[in-house]
């Protein structure tokens, strides 16, 4: 089955759900704002808007497909997004449906986190945010933390928050976040606002994943009243750039890679390569005279020594199969599906388009067998039962 995912839900998916952190610290009517990127791709970059026709510039950070995961407007408000466990919600159509461009919209002509308010409330966000939450903050530290059927305003001088919702978690202390509840410790026994303290307040909430491949790919600390970020890259607090969001608006809009501000971050880059690698490497899948021999994947698989990286790329493999569908020959659609069910074997969905592919191919048995093991691993997809009856009459 080919499964289609937003622009928004790539933003909102995250590979390892529970890792992700924002804290807001106010002192003296100045506010600091930190953030953790927690993801394996380290395709991260950081990018300046001017702002057009009365609208505010922006510096946006996020990954390679340029939806925005966090960043900050000239007038100081700032925002991160979330994942939280999926759940379903009543719609409410009395609202407006939103576009992806909400988010955006917000940050080119909101100030404060009471003219956020304003906006959201006007739209059904169940979908939207059904699987996310966003987070914003202004420069008097008030914050707004959005869900998809909740808004809940704070002004507590010290907040932190991370992947669970605050309207459904009455006990704080009940959250299952262990790097959360080191950091709501560190805070509880006292709070400042150098750079020094910010910085070891993001270590503690830093996350580092098995075999180095992601964590942490950037931490931003901004200045809500300065107007600066201070960024750190791969989860190293020994070095940062920083950035003036108000000098960089007068120049032209620019983007720059985060990896490529680090160059002495050879964990960081290490991991830049690794999956750059890999990405490649799903560029050759593509090619249909390369794809047509499976033992020639394997071999190439082998070699580059992509096997455990690949297991990040399931519905990216996927996808390559689906386009490779089109073509007369259906041998190296096939042989796509074949690895997404050798690396992925208690996948429904690789199963079920295994049995898509050798449907088109007219391989009546392949297919069915293929359908019913999907059908077994997931009793209710549709496609499968819809395939079998076709082909079992």
């Amino acid at each position: 089955m080919k499964l289609v995912t937003s622009l928004l839900f790539l933003f909102l998916f995250s590979y390892y759900l529970g890792a992700c952190s924002v804290y807001k610290i106010t002192v003296n009517n100045k506010t600091f704002v930190g953030n953790n990127e927690d993801y394996w791709d380290p395709n991260t970059r950081m990018w300046f808007e001017k702002g057009q026709h009365g609208s505010f510039g922006n510096m946006y950070v996020g990954f390679d497909n340029f939806y925005p995961q966090g960043g900050m407007n000239e007038k100081g408000l700032v925002f991160d997004g979330f994942s939280v466990d999926t759940r379903t919600m009543k719609p409410n159509p009395s609202k407006l449906s939103p576009d992806d461009n909400l988010l955006k919209h917000i940050m080119q002509t909101c100030r404060t986190v009471d003219e956020v308010y304003m906006v959201v409330g006007k739209y059904d966000l169940t979908t939207m945010l059904s699987s996310g939450m966003w987070i914003f903050i202004d420069p008097s530290g008030n914050y707004l933390v959005v869900e998809g059927d909740a808004l809940t305003m704070g002004k507590e001088s010290n907040y932190l928050l991370s992947n669970f919702c605050p309207s459904k978690t009455p006990n704080l202390n009940l959250v299952d976040i262990p790097f959360y509840q080191n950091g709501r410790k560190m805070m509880e026994a006292g709070v400042d606002t150098t750079l020094s303290y910010l910085s070891s307040l993001s270590a503690i909430l830093h996350q580092s994943f098995p075999y180095d491949l992601g964590g942490t790919q950037y931490t931003t600390i901004y200045d809500l009243d300065q107007r600066v970020i201070h960024l750190y890259y791969y989860h190293d607090y020994s070095k940062s750039v920083t950035i003036n969001l108000v000098e960089e608006l007068n120049k032209p809009d620019a983007m720059v890679i985060i990896p490529d501000l680090f160059p002495e971050n050879l964990s960081g880059q290490k991991n830049f390569r690794q999956v750059d690698q890999a990405r490649t490497f799903l560029k050759d899948l593509a090619n249909p005279s390369f794809s047509k021999d499976y033992s020639r994947i394997k071999a190439e698989i082998d070699f580059q020594d992509l096997s455990f990286l690949l297991r990040l790329f399931d519905r990216d493999i996927n996808d390559i199969g689906y386009r490779l569908l089109n073509e007369t020959d259906k041998t190296p659609a096939i042989n796509i599906f074949k690895l997404n069910v050798e690396y992925f074997p208690d996948s429904w969905n690789a199963y079920d388009s295994l049995g898509d592919g050798y449907f088109a191919a007219g391989n009546k048995d392949l297919a069915i067998m293929n359908y019913r093991k999907s059908l077994e691993l997931n009793p209710n997809n549709q496609n499968a039962i819809n395939q079998l009856e076709k082909l079992t009459k």
